[in-house]
């Protein structure tokens, strides 16, 4: 077609671990020098890993969102109980209760609260990922659409792999917000008189 004759124009080739790329195709690289031009996957579609990318940081941004919003919920509950249990903070502290003891009953109640929401959410989330493909397949069947076509996506299923530092730091993240709000509400039960 482009009448080159025996002339070789391509090369592909395939690895059994494709994560290892660049040190498979590094001495490939070096012997070939400027006579060929060596392109691994990444480099082919760098357009949709850097739209991954963003992804991945749009969705911890939402998270974040989230998180606060959750953070804001054990606040206004806190500020509540204060204030429901003003009388009770007050006889407590006629018995001889500490400010400081008086506040870390209000801290332990925010982050029970707190990691208990955190434990039901890893948990709802590890069974999210574990069924994934069922609840594609559901929303599938409810909407009558194809969420998933293989033409579009190049994939057969919705693939998913955990990242333990991102799921630490989120739930670091959820630790110090949740602790951040309890702040405020017990430091006013602990300056009840």
């Amino acid at each position: 077609f482009l009448m080159l004759g025996d002339a070789v124009a391509m090369i592909e080739v395939t690895t059994a671990d494709p994560d290892r790329v660049d040190e498979i195709l590094a001495p490939l690289a070096a012997s070939l020098g400027s006579r060929a031009i060596v392109r691994d996957w990444r480099s082919m579609n760098s357009a949709l890993f850097e739209a991954l990318q963003v992804e991945r940081v749009a969705m911890f941004v939402v998270l974040s969102i989230i998180i606060l919003v959750a953070a804001f919920n054990i606040l206004s509950s806190l500020i509540m109980l204060v204030r429901a249990k003003h009388r009770d903070i007050a006889i407590l502290r006629t018995m001889g209760a500490t400010r400081r003891g008086v506040m870390k009953i209000f801290m332990t109640v925010g982050l029970t609260i707190g990691l208990l929401g955190i434990v039901a959410g890893m948990i709802l989330g590890a069974i999210g990922l574990y069924f994934r493909q069922p609840i594609v397949d559901f929303f599938q069947r409810l909407t009558g659409q194809n969420l998933w076509d293989p033409e579009v996506r190049v994939l057969t299923q919705l693939p998913a792999r955990t990242d333990p530092f991102e799921v630490g730091m989120i739930v670091l993240m959820a630790v110090v917000l949740s602790f951040l709000a309890t702040l405020i509400p017990a430091s006013r039960a602990s300056k009840a008189d």
